[in-house]
């Protein structure tokens, strides 16, 4: 293996993702995409949105069991085995709920997968039997993948249940969507990212239209010290009463250090929505998700990494060209 392609989040964009295979110098051959000498890395949310979501996993499984690639698993990978995972303790319920305030929510964001996929089909079953083979995480030596964050401490806590190349088990999933554990709170910040609490006067409503009380934030900045630097508050964001969003303030933020990442050690990641010209989001820290399904205009985007400790500018490709 002399180089790794590293790909941003796809959530089902099938035609986006073979523009990109194709650009990068991937082929079909013998029922799956190769390039000698390259291996693609998946950074995880293959699933969800999009319109192409059976194509998606069928042509990445394919790499992966061909050995042409590998995948880590995203939050949204993660939601799918949950969604369809029986909650031991509420009778007729499931990991991820189906019921109550969340249900709506939970099977709006996750509609146009059961409904591409079949609920209950075998094609369902034995995609989410895939998903939770799926690494949380890879460290390849000399870069790091991780879907959300990079977050030694949260790691370790994981690691206590994962097997390489075994199935996530039923016991890690209840634990992993527990609030107030160990393992919820690793999974929080490792696929989906750490997050800042905001009060009322600072909350808001993202432009999916869900509210929210706590927002992202920019682990991978290793110069932000500032609520305003580095929390996120997606742009077309309001308050929850219904006005533009003022933006946050300039004033310190506690244990910035917990989570920020400062390792020399070339670290990629999807999830943040990214837009414009790709660039590295720090010094050695990667996003490789560019909005790719938000709308047509936008580029499914790759890293190719050949050994370099400070990522480039220059190595990024992205379909449709942009940069």
């Amino acid at each position: 293996m002399t180089a790794y392609d590293i790909i941003g989040d796809v959530h089902g964009s099938s035609d986006k993702l073979e523009g990109l295979l194709a650009a990068l110098g991937y082929a079909e051959v013998d029922g799956a995409y190769r390039l000698a000498g390259h291996q693609a890395v998946f950074v995880g949310d293959l699933i969800d949105r999009g319109a192409g979501q059976v194509r998606v996993v069928e042509l990445v499984r394919a790499m992966h069991e061909a050995g042409s690639a590998q995948v880590v698993m995203g939050n949204h990978e993660f939601n799918a085995v949950s969604w369809a995972t029986v909650h031991p303790g509420r009778p007729g319920d499931y990991l991820r709920t189906h019921q109550g305030r969340r249900g709506p929510h939970n099977r709006r964001q996750h509609q146009a997968f059961l409904d591409q996929f079949g609920e209950g089909s075998a094609l369902h079953a034995s995609t989410l039997e895939w998903f939770r083979t799926l690494p949380l995480w890879l460290d390849l030596g000399g870069l790091r993948v991780a879907h959300a964050c990079w977050h030694t401490s949260s790691l370790a806590v994981l690691d206590k249940w994962v097997t390489p190349g075994t199935a996530l088990s039923d016991d890690f999933l209840l634990e992993a969507n527990t609030p107030g554990t160990e393992t919820f709170t690793a999974v929080e910040i490792v696929l989906k990212g750490p997050e800042v609490r905001l009060g009322d006067d600072l909350a808001f409503v993202d432009p999916e239209g869900t509210p929210r009380w706590a927002t992202r934030v920019r682990w991978w900045d290793e110069s932000a010290t500032s609520l305003r630097d580095l929390a996120v508050v997606p742009p077309g964001s309001r308050t929850l009463d219904g006005l533009a969003h003022p933006g946050l303030p300039d004033v310190p933020v506690d244990r910035v250090d917990d989570v920020r990442y400062s390792d020399p050690v070339p670290v990629f990641f999807g999830h943040y929505w990214f837009t414009g010209t790709p660039q590295p989001a720090g010094r050695h820290a990667v996003c490789v998700d560019y909005s790719a399904v938000r709308d047509q205009g936008r580029p499914l985007v790759a890293y190719r990494w050949s050994g370099e400790v400070v990522p480039s500018s220059d190595n990024f490709v992205a379909v449709p060209g942009v940069g």
